[in-house]
């Protein structure tokens, strides 16, 4: 019986809390002791108080009561152990909103990438000179992707331009039957143009054929996407001559789907000498490309060049249009539209974050920063975010024009950007300052007929313990915004995630 009373009294049941305080992590282990013992001590005082056969059988349950502190520190052991590695990448932590935002920017650039058009849209403007190299388009139709000039007009301006054009180029985009020797024949939207069209342009020729540079010949380049979809990336013909419209063409070399960013799209350029291009309808219309003179044809105050040019009636107007303008890289049209968002966004939400205590120096400085460096991270990822998806939005189609595909990336841009900036803004309000963990657990507090006497709205809670905040359903002049309480470290012992 004295033994049997010995496994039951209080510093036995105290030496089995101590054992199974070994199970629990090393930084949670004083504090969940301390609290077991407190229970213990009460389950104790409350058992002697009844009378001697009562206290006896009661006494089973104090030993029954201590060694469930076994089941417990196994159930927290387990628990921390097991959710310690996937801390970070829980619902509502910091680092998992960073990884998704990365992911999806990620996940942009590559469809921007792998998308011919995308990527061609992308690239930086490398035409020679592209400042001086212009563009003439009939007045009125300057901004259009059709041609506007004649071939006799061109004819007119190599002869009479004086000094006002160093070089000039014309081409014209149609669709063309291409005959190889085994009678094979592919269909290619074609360019057909003078013999200096690249040379005034500055592209780069892969596979170039040394003997076929000569302007006396009619020569065919080819775009990579043809080559590789027609000829199967076949370099062997390079060299071979086909037939086009009933006269030959030697195919002398590769250019670039992304080298080609003048208007009218085109899969190969089929080169030619004045002579041979001179049998063109005069009256057809094509593209002019010219390289002006600065000095002698400088560009005027509104940034344009204006070209008069006399006929029997009166004057014909043309427009000069700069290349670098006409191809405004995307990077440009998305930097107004990130300026048009950022002026938009005070005007559409409010920019403060809520109300917090100004006594909360308690809160480490590295920890506040880590708050607003956390904001500044989410706004930094949404830019290549909206950048690349505008990207892919606007030219992912190749039909549509310029003009088109650049309002469409600026709207596009602007609007997800504004949305995007509201959401990171309404993201940081819902988030713990202390921890940056999302907010849980929303609970109704007030009443709405004492919306004037009490705070009426919703009370949020950081599952780390560190506070509550509250959103009044209705602001008013002393309860305007969300405000922030901090809780005592000592509340942080009633939740089960720690900091």
């Amino acid at each position: 019986m004295r033994i049997r009373g010995l496994a039951h009294s209080l510093s036995v049941c105290t030496g089995i809390l101590k054992m199974a305080a070994m199970l629990v992590p090393r930084s949670a282990r004083a504090e969940w002791l301390e609290e077991w013992r407190a229970e213990l001590w009460h389950v104790w005082h409350i058992c002697n108080q009844s009378d001697e056969l009562a206290a006896w059988h009661r006494k089973e349950e104090i030993t029954t009561f201590s060694l469930g502190a076994f089941q417990d520190a196994l159930w927290l052991r387990r628990n921390q152990i097991a959710s310690a590695p996937h801390r970070w990448f829980q619902p509502g932590m910091p680092s998992r909103c960073i990884l998704g935002l990365t992911f999806i920017a990620a996940a942009s650039l590559l469809i921007a990438y792998c998308t011919p058009s995308v990527r061609k849209a992308a690239r930086p403007n490398f035409y020679r000179d592209a400042s001086d190299l212009v563009l003439i388009s009939r007045g009125g139709f300057e901004n259009t992707s059709y041609p506007t000039v004649q071939f006799s007009e061109y004819e007119s301006w190599t002869r009479n331009s004086g000094h006002l054009f160093t070089a000039l180029a014309f081409y014209r985009v149609r669709a063309q039957r291409f005959v190889l020797g085994n009678h094979h024949s592919i269909k290619l939207p074609t360019a057909r143009a003078s013999a200096n069209l690249f040379e005034l342009l500055g592209v780069p020729v892969s596979f170039a054929i040394s003997g076929a540079d000569s302007r006396d010949s009619t020569r065919l380049f080819l775009s990579r996407s043809a080559w590789s979809r027609d000829f199967h990336s076949d370099a062997h013909i390079f060299g071979h001559v086909v037939r086009v419209d009933g006269q030959q063409a030697i195919i002398a070399g590769l250019i670039q789907d992304e080298d080609w960013r003048l208007p009218g799209r085109a899969e190969a350029w089929l080169l030619q000498n004045e002579e041979r291009l001179s049998t063109l309808p005069s009256g057809g219309e094509g593209y002019v490309l010219a390289h002006a003179s600065p000095t002698v044809f400088p560009v005027k105050a509104d940034g344009r060049r204006q070209m008069y040019v006399r006929k029997e009636s009166g004057y014909d107007w043309f427009v000069c249009e700069s290349v670098a303008e006409r191809i405004r890289e995307p990077f440009s049209v998305f930097s107004f539209a990130l300026l048009l968002a950022c002026l938009a966004l005070p005007a559409t939400t409010s920019l403060p974050l809520g109300e917090y205590p100004e006594n909360s120096n308690r809160v480490p400085w590295n920890i506040r920063i880590r708050r607003w460096a956390f904001l500044a991270v989410k706004f930094i990822l949404i830019v290549p975010i909206v950048y690349f998806g505008s990207l892919d939005l606007a030219y992912s189609s190749s039909s549509l024009s310029a003009g088109t595909s650049e309002l469409l990336g600026l709207f596009g841009s602007f609007w997800a950007l504004l949305f995007a900036f509201r959401w990171a803004l309404r993201d940081q309000r819902k988030r713990c300052p202390v921890c940056l963990r999302t907010l849980t657990n929303p609970a109704r507090v007030g009443q709405f007929s004492r919306n004037f006497l009490a705070w009426n709205g919703t009370e949020l809670i950081c599952l780390g313990g560190h506070g509550l905040l509250h959103v009044p359903d209705i602001p008013t002049s002393w309860f305007s915004s969300q405000r922030w309480l901090y809780l005592d470290p000592s509340w942080r012992a009633l939740f089960p995630v720690g900091t």
